[in-house]
């Protein structure tokens, strides 16, 4: 079974190119803005999130910021793929953080890499176990 990743971008464009991109490895769902992002996240929870920053209305800070308040997704990781270089951190530990930023153009295999490497770190996806154990081999 392939890990989940819901893709939150209101490019249609992009969105496409994304989940063509991604589907060899992942099993991509997608959605065109942040509302329905979350909405599809809340019904069937992805392992992780792929948000573009800038769309209309709910942005994609918004929408980690939502991420994090629900206990059924606040342990999800989050990447953003933006054109635009992160926004300043007022320091400390900010609920709206990305656990991954990436400024496009991004190139395929880095995004691929670090997705599986979330997926690692945090145990998350179907694989979890498999990873798991033959991380300790």
């Amino acid at each position: 079974m392939k890990p989940r990743v819901l893709i939150v971008e209101n490019s249609w464009t992009m969105r496409e190119t994304l989940r063509l991109l991604l589907s060899g490895e992942f099993d991509c769902t997608t959605a065109a803005d942040g509302e329905a992002g979350l909405a599809q996240a809340l019904t069937q929870p992805p392992d992780v999130l792929l948000s573009d920053v800038n769309m209309d209305g709910m942005d994609g800070y918004e929408l980690c910021r939502r991420f994090r308040a629900e206990s059924t997704l606040k342990d999800i990781p989050v990447i953003f793929v933006s054109g635009y270089q992160p926004r300043e951190s007022g320091g400390g530990a900010d609920e709206a953080a990305p656990d991954v930023y990436l400024v496009k153009p991004v190139k395929p295999q880095v995004l691929i890499t670090e997705i599986h490497a979330l997926l690692r770190r945090d145990g998350n996806g179907p694989n979890a176990t498999a990873v798991a154990a033959k991380a300790r081999r």
